[in-house]
C-alpha cells in the first residue's frame, strides 16, 4: 500500500497539470473574442461617423426653375432670362461663379452671362435675371443675333458652385442645368409667356 502512494500522487499532479493548461486556453479564447468584440465595435463606430460626416457635409441639390424669357420691357430689345432657384436644405447655401447661357441646338448659341454670388438662406427662394442676347444688331454686343420665323426647342443652361455654409470642411459642388424651353426664332423669347420650367 504503501508503495502506491506516489503513483498516486504523480497522476494527480498530470491531472493538475492538464486541467491548468486547459483554463489557459480558454483564457486565450475569450481574449480573443473580446479583441474581435473591440475590433467590430471600432469598426461599426469608425463607419458611423464617416456616415454623419457624409451627411452633414453632403450638399443637397437645389431645385431650378425658369420662369421667363422674356424682351426687356424698357428697351424692348434686350432678351432677359429669369432664373430661380429654392433652397431645400436646413442649412444656408452660397452660390459662386454663376452663369447662364441659351442654346438652340446647330442654330444659336449666346455667350456665358455671369450672375451675382449669393447666399441663400434655408428654404428661401432666390431669383436672378441675366440679359444673353440682343436683338439690335448695331449695339455689336456677345450675343447678338438675327434669325428667321418659326420656333425651335432650346435650353437655358446654367452652370454653378454650391457650397454648405454650416459644414465642417465646406465642400464645393458644381452643378450644370438644363432648363428645357420652347422659343421664338424671331427674338429668341419664350413661345409661351412665363413658362415656368422646372430645370433638370
Amino acid at each position: 500500500m504503501k508503495k502506491e502512494e506516489p503513483t498516486t500522487k504523480k497522476t494527480e499532479a498530470k491531472e493538475a497539470g492538464a486541467t491548468i493548461t486547459v483554463k489557459y486556453e480558454d483564457i486565450q479564447k475569450k481574449r480573443k473574442r473580446r479583441v474581435a468584440i473591440y475590433v467590430t465595435v471600432a469598426v461599426f463606430v469608425l463607419v458611423v461617423l464617416v456616415s454623419l460626416i457624409f451627411i452633414l457635409t453632403k450638399v443637397r441639390v437645389p431645385r431650378f426653375m425658369l420662369d421667363d424669357v422674356s424682351l426687356d420691357p424698357i428697351s424692348r430689345s434686350k432678351v432677359l432670362v429669369k432664373l430661380s432657384s429654392t433652397n431645400p436644405s436646413s442649412s444656408s447655401l452660397y452660390y459662386s461663379e454663376m452663369s447662364l447661357h441659351v442654346r438652340i441646338e446647330e442654330i444659336f448659341e449666346t455667350e456665358r452671362v455671369y450672375l451675382q454670388s449669393t447666399l441663400q438662406e434655408p428654404h428661401e427662394r432666390t431669383t436672378w435675371t441675366g440679359v444673353v442676347a440682343r436683338n439690335n444688331v448695331n449695339d455689336k454686343p456677345g450675343g447678338t443675333f438675327q434669325m428667321s420665323e418659326g420656333e425651335e426647342n432650346g435650353d437655358v443652361i446654367v452652370e454653378v458652385k454650391i457650397q454648405k455654409k454650416s459644414s465642417m470642411f465646406h465642400p464645393k459642388r458644381t452643378l450644370r442645368v438644363t432648363c428645357p424651353v420652347l422659343l421664338n426664332l424671331k427674338d429668341l423669347t419664350a413661345g409661351v409667356s412665363r413658362p415656368m420650367r422646372t430645370c433638370q
